[in-house]
């Protein structure tokens, strides 16, 4: 039977086997590599396609779970609040909740205008501009009666001005209230 394979090669390349074969440290040498290569070629590379599809299913994964776990930290802020935003809160509503306030501190409202009302998230944000007159004892307490209330507010800018015998202030408070108000 003749493969057509020249007769001269077969007998080096079994020559160099045997030779192989015969040395002990080289025939380790030769079976890890040829461990190897077959590692590499018959494990690695077909897993290395579905390795990198898990990788970016993992990654996708991660980034979905990050959402989720700002989502629900959101929520948590939510519930926390809730309670201090008013259901049935408008402009009318924190005018008069205002103007309590600085009767409260014994303040003269001098003028307020409302601004225009902001989008905060699922929520509005009431602007009001109060101009008040009094002594500083009675500034300083309708701020602390603003900084103390349980409402969600925040006082934009404070100006003072000394006029004789009183003192002006101008402030500028955002309150929060529901969107539909």
């Amino acid at each position: 039977m003749n493969l057509g394979l020249d007769k001269a090669k077969v007998a080096r390349y079994k020559a160099q086997i045997t030779k192989l074969v015969g040395d002990p440290l080289r025939m380790r040498l030769a079976i890890v590599f040829a461990v190897t290569a077959l590692g590499v070629g018959a494990i690695y590379y077909p897993l290395s396609g579905r390795i990198d599809q898990e990788r970016a299913a993992v990654e996708s994964e991660q980034k979905r779970l990050a959402a989720i776990q700002g989502v629900e930290a959101l929520r948590r802020d939510v519930k926390e609040f809730r309670s201090r935003i008013d259901k049935q809160s408008d402009t009318n509503e924190w005018v008069q909740y205002l103007l309590a306030g600085s009767r409260q501190a014994g303040a003269r409202l001098r003028g307020m205008e409302t601004k225009e009302p902001r989008k905060v998230g699922p929520y509005m944000a009431v602007a009001l501009i109060m101009e008040l007159q009094g002594n500083y004892a009675q500034l300083r307490g309708f701020v602390e009666w603003l900084e103390q209330s349980d409402r969600l507010l925040r006082i934009e800018t404070v100006r003072i001005d000394k006029i004789p015998g009183f003192v002006v202030m101008r402030i500028y408070v955002l309150g929060l209230v529901q969107k539909n108000a």
